[in-house]
């Protein structure tokens, strides 16, 4: 245990220098000791034993100072008991080691694998800001890991994450670091944004509440000033560096969950009547939808293997470009008025197949070959 140099009696003796010893150290040293000892310790004990608590002050005065360092330690969490009657018979201070030592890691195989995955993205994005921390967590659980040698590198070999934010669009990582920045100080931030439904790049200010992954890629979700509304952006459809603003502290909302947000399907994003949407699902497709349900989906499984997904939407025309991906393995069962529509748009897709082409598909019309 580190002692402060005494200018009479030696180390820690009495006389001690106490402008050598800092509070962190002080504090340090009594919680090493208080760990150390196998039974209560009385504060007599402590005084003249402990460095912070050896210097020529009054009893009364290192009493105090007792008194404040262990406040202080138990705010921190440090869990400083008094034993009125100890094992021994002894009264005083101790720190019960079970409940001050974190308990012992034991991870499952499953868990193993799954942090493997996530540690060989972690050290393959090095453009990502959130790789530094996300290493530094790892580091203190991968000890633990029941997978070792060879069966941890065959697990990160056969696992790989398609996220390489180095690969992307160049303003990606820096981006992503200052969205960060403002989603942890609270502090708006400001972007061109490409909008897929307008086609177009348009300016957004914006209270960055959170971030998410979802699909291999970034979404930030926060509150659109101007539209006043809570939006959800794909980090890599931002156009130029994102604007970290200084300005008051925003406050965000207690009930916000980002995982509500992200990965939110595009017919929960409209402005239409909301209504509830059932697909029938083939045997050759249901599996799918089944592995990537959301809390606000119904999932009823047939006999034969096909089954039926309910939802709802308030966006019909993303509903029906949803389902129309899967062609004839998914079709709109109910409500009435969106089976109808689905059929209007197929009835339109066929008409305009009608006839033979009028020009070769990837050619211009009045070229001829060459």
């Amino acid at each position: 245990m580190p002692k402060s140099r005494g200018r009479a009696g030696g180390p820690g003796g009495i006389g001690a220098d106490v402008t050598r010893i800092s509070k962190p150290e002080r504090l340090l040293n009594l919680v090493a000791f208080l760990l150390s000892s196998r039974q209560a310790v009385p504060f007599t004990r402590i005084r003249g034993r402990v460095a912070g608590y050896d210097d020529p002050a009054s009893p009364e005065a290192l009493e105090k100072r007792f008194d404040r360092d262990k406040a202080e330690l138990r705010a921190l969490g440090v869990p400083i008991v008094y034993d009125a009657s100890g094992e021994h018979g002894d009264e005083g201070y101790r720190i019960p080691r079970e409940q001050y030592f974190l308990p012992d890691v034991h991870l499952t195989v499953e868990e193993a694998a799954a942090l493997a995955v996530v540690q060989r993205y972690a050290f393959a994005a090095k453009g990502d800001p959130l790789a530094g921390a996300l290493q530094s967590a790892l580091r203190k659980v991968v000890v633990d890991s029941p997978l070792t040698g060879a069966a941890a590198a065959s697990i990160t070999e056969q696992h790989r994450l398609g996220v390489r934010t180095t690969h992307g669009a160049p303003d990606l990582g820096p981006n992503l670091e200052s969205l960060t920045d403002g989603v942890i100080r609270h502090q708006p931030v400001r972007f061109r944004y490409y909008s897929l439904t307008r086609g177009e790049v348009e300016d957004r200010d914006v209270h960055p509440y959170g971030l998410g992954w979802h699909g291999s890629n970034w979404y930030l979700v926060g509150f659109d000033r101007r539209r006043d509304a809570v939006r959800q952006f794909r980090v890599d459809r931002i156009r130029g560096r994102v604007r970290v603003r200084s300005s008051k502290p925003f406050a965000v909302p207690d009930e916000f969950d980002v995982a509500a947000h992200v990965g939110r399907p595009a017919f929960r994003f409209g402005h239409d009547e909301n209504v509830r949407v059932a697909v029938e699902l083939r045997a050759e497709t249901a599996c799918l939808f089944r592995d990537d349900l959301r809390d606000d989906m119904t999932y009823t499984e047939r006999p034969d293997g096909s089954a039926v997904v309910e939802f709802d939407s308030n966006d019909t025309a993303a509903a029906l470009r949803w389902v129309a991906r899967h062609t004839d393995l998914a079709w709109i069962a109910a409500p009435e008025e969106v089976r109808d529509r689905a059929r209007e748009n197929f009835r339109a897709i066929l008409a305009r197949h009608e006839g033979p082409p009028t020009e070769i598909p990837g050619r211009r019309a009045g070229r001829g070959r060459r």
